[in-house]
């Protein structure tokens, strides 16, 4: 079996297999938009590991490269993202407080403002408002920047709040391999339907401390993209997301 290191690495050189998880974080949107999530504490969030940050980026993003010549300038990812600027910020599901706060020290007040009227609007409102904003520029530093301090922080927080209290005595590995799963499908562990059975289950381990089953609830998820093509990176995501957490638990 491959590591999670050269997974990885084969996944960001094969050719269109990042692309093909069209607007990767759609159902996180769908979920958050119907489950507002709750205010969450940032101070003392349990770390993430490196590798999980990897992941998440080269799934947002691909790459600092690609990130310079698709990303600087605001996009919309279709369905029902917001205007997202940076790595996966998405301005509809944030209000303009929170916008301010997290991006006006790295490209300053006047771009924010530029930005603000887009806060709230997501589908095709936001790709109504796209244009009026190409002015704004956000180098990949800066992106980085709140990615880390910010963002990550943030779903990590979510995280934890919704799985039982073992979940905060996870390894880096493990814990990142939970919070990418977040990133991608939401804080959805208590969600009815068969959709989130899995993600049901992974609660279910955590407060039994059945942990070896986790991987296996991971990669049973990839039944729910398996036969879409232009959703291949969203399969091969659960299987880095599987293998992370079962490095994290050697």
């Amino acid at each position: 079996m491959a590591s999670f290191d050269e997974l990885l690495s084969e996944t960001i050189r094969t050719p269109g297999l990042l692309a093909a998880s069209t607007s990767p974080d759609e159902e996180r949107k769908l979920f958050e938009s119907e489950h507002v999530p709750p205010p969450v504490l940032l101070l003392a969030v349990a770390p993430i590991s490196s590798r999980a940050i990897d992941m998440i980026v080269a799934f947002e993003v691909s790459s600092e490269a690609a990130y310079d010549k698709l990303y600087v300038h605001p996009v919309w990812p279709k369905g029902q993202s917001g205007v997202t600027i940076g790595i996966g910020y998405d301005i509809g599901y944030v209000n303009a407080d929170s916008l301010a706060k997290d991006w006006t020290p790295g490209i300053g007040a006047s771009a924010v403002a530029m930005l603000a009227p887009a806060c709230g609007k997501t589908g095709a409102a936001a790709n109504q408002i796209l244009p009026q904003l190409q002015a704004v520029s956000v180098p990949f530093s800066v992106a980085n920047s709140v990615f880390g301090q910010t963002d990550i922080p943030r779903y990590t927080a979510r995280t934890l709040a919704a799985l039982p209290p073992a979940a905060g005595e996870l390894s880096p590995d493990c814990l990142g391999a939970l919070v990418s799963l977040v990133y991608n499908r939401g804080a959805s562990f208590n969600a009815a339907g068969d959709r989130y059975r899995e993600m049901r289950a992974i609660h279910d381990d955590l407060q039994q401390q059945n942990l070896k089953d986790i991987p296996a609830q991971i990669r049973s998820m990839k039944r729910l993209w398996a036969n879409d093509p232009s959703l291949a990176g969203l399969v091969r995501r659960r299987e880095l997301e599987a293998v992370l957490f079962e490095q994290g638990l050697a």
